[in-house]
């Protein structure tokens, strides 16, 4: 739950011009989800100890993340350890090809090989 809030944290502090609806009844920007699920959990009489755990944990990450390192004389002080790097960074497959709907522009419309058969076809 607390994992799955500071998620939600993160996300709505980064889209805080979408609008979003909760159950039909309440209208609001993104920026106040977090909230208005601790106040539904409340409501349910779940643990809002945890929840605020979540937005605590999810407000560090996004202070460190994306405030901080913009502020003058600021920096990224979370980075990624070199063992993952390492670990992740040299695992491209040479054979891989994206499919077209993930391809900017969706297809391969210049592709020369489809005009070289067409023209031995002829």
């Amino acid at each position: 739950q607390a994992l799955t809030l500071m998620f939600v944290y993160v996300w709505s502090r980064r889209n805080p011009f979408i609008h979003l609806n909760f159950l039909g009844i309440l209208t609001f920007k993104a920026p106040y989800l977090p909230w208005v699920l601790l106040g539904f959990s409340l409501l349910l009489g779940g643990s809002v100890v945890v929840d605020l755990v979540g937005i605590a944990v999810g407000h560090v990450y996004y202070f460190l993340e994306d405030v901080f390192p913009n502020q003058p004389g600021g920096q990224r002080l979370l980075k990624t350890p070199s063992l993952l790097k390492w670990i992740f960074e040299g695992t491209v497959d040479p054979g891989y090809e994206p499919a077209p709907e993930e391809r900017p522009g969706g297809f391969n419309w210049g592709n020369h090989e489809n005009q070289n058969d067409q023209q031995r076809a002829e």
